[in-house]
């Protein structure tokens, strides 16, 4: 199973409700993978078989697991030192709360593991194929930096995190909010942005710097800024194996504004921690001024 890829693999199969997403994504941040998720993410036991064990404990799962011939000693001490990937609390948070049992869980991994392409790549062509058709030229260029978003996200903030089909609720960051954009010039011009909540701004900054940050001042715009900066940097090294020349314009900050752009695309992103839009555009976004009525 590709565990980058497996809670956006259940969102775009429709396995996991769109509303539901960012609760389960909270919960996934603080689970801990049980072993015998890993062993069943692994290959070490099937499916079938986990389901005629249960129920047991999650903890004692490694005991039952010698006891009942399943597994060496050394592979459980083996499948312990695996690392707990975010696909890992995933699938745990599902098996908890009782959305899923270990045969559907079985059958979702297999089918991630084996599939070809981008679930995040995936998720913005159809968001915009459905939604958007007039940025049909856009599409795969804003699928292509989504995909180095989304992962970049994931590495640095240590969070598991999805490309919603929700329109981005917005609404949440009006009155406090934060916009930070960058655009890339030369050879095309782009432009990619953060729409965020006061709140979920400072807990960007503190994981993107490992900081004590509690406000949303200048220390949390420079930690934010610089994170979309190394995207962006990663971005044109990217797009320079394709033969564009491009330049890093420097990081736009707005408060309590929205952006507006031209040929402009929001996306919904839940993560564990919070969630916000990602702005792309084809030009520099306009921050305009949000008024309470």
């Amino acid at each position: 199973m590709n565990s980058l890829y497996f809670a956006q693999y259940l969102v775009n199969e429709g396995a996991i409700a769109e509303r539901e997403a960012k609760e389960l994504l909270k919960e996934a941040e603080k689970t801990t993978p049980g072993l015998a998720m890993v062993a069943l993410a692994e290959g070490a036991v099937s499916a079938s078989k986990l389901s005629e064990l249960m129920p047991f404990e999650k903890d004692a799962f490694s005991k039952l697991a010698v006891a009942e011939g399943l597994l060496f000693a050394s592979q459980v001490e083996k499948l312990q030192e695996a690392r707990s990937t975010d696909g890992l609390k995933t699938a745990q948070a599902l098996l908890d709360s009782g959305k899923m049992d270990f045969m559907e869980l079985g059958r979702h991994m297999a089918a991630c593991g084996s599939m070809e392409g981008s679930p995040f790549k995936e998720a913005v062509r159809r968001i915009i194929e459905e939604q958007d058709e007039d940025l049909a030229e856009e599409k795969e260029i804003y699928a292509d930096f989504t995909e180095l978003f989304m992962r970049s996200l994931m590495r640095f903030m240590d969070t598991p995190a999805i490309v919603n089909f929700c329109s981005p609720e917005c609404e949440e960051v009006l009155f406090a909010s934060h916009t930070i954009s960058q655009r890339l010039s030369g050879s095309v011009s782009f432009v990619s942005g953060i729409y965020v909540s006061d709140k979920v701004f400072i807990e960007m900054a503190q994981r993107y710097s490992h900081e004590l940050i509690d406000e949303a001042d200048e220390m949390a715009e420079d930690s934010v800024s610089e994170f979309l900066n190394v995207v962006n940097g990663l971005f044109v090294v990217d797009l320079g194996k394709r033969d564009y020349d491009l330049d890093l314009d420097t990081p736009r900050i707005g408060k309590n504004t929205k952006p507006m752009g031209s040929r402009q695309l929001q996306l919904c992103i839940d993560t564990g921690f919070g969630s916000f839009a990602l702005v792309l555009a084809s030009d520099e976004v306009t921050l305009a001024e949000t008024h309470r009525y």
